[in-house]
């Protein structure tokens, strides 16, 4: 099911359960696309970097599903719209994860950190703008 973040704000309680549960299935297949390409001895790094997108893509549309799940949950005079929006400290966090992660699949080598991080940087962009 490929939906969008705007697609998940306009949800009935029952669209909603069934979005998140796509979702959640959609983002574990990615993670699980991307487990088994690290595995790989002499990965691709544009296939990895692919496969960051689609995960942090999957990520995004995940979290926004979960998020409107939770406000059909509540009580309506308990609902509010609240746009979902990640601290600069979480998006930071997510840019070393990708990083760390794609400097791993290359194997660790020296003096690749600033690219390893500005092509973390790329995938979130990427992946915001699609989402």
């Amino acid at each position: 099911m490929s939906m969008s973040r705007a697609y998940v704000e306009t949800i009935n309680k029952a669209e909603a359960w069934r979005a998140y549960k796509a979702a959640f299935h959609d983002f574990s297949e990615c993670v699980r696309r991307l487990q088994t390409l690290t595995t790989d001895p002499h990965p691709d790094r544009t296939v990895i970097q692919d496969a960051l997108l689609e995960v942090e893509r999957a990520r995004m549309i995940y979290e926004a599903s979960r998020d409107a799940l939770a406000q059909e949950l509540l009580p309506p005079s308990r609902r509010a719209s609240v746009q979902h929006e990640d601290s600069e400290e979480a998006t930071n966090e997510r840019v070393r994860d990708i990083a760390e992660l794609l400097w791993e699949s290359a194997g660790r080598p020296e003096g690749t950190a600033d690219e390893d991080w500005r092509a973390a940087e790329e995938i979130i962009k990427r992946a915001g703008a699609a989402a």
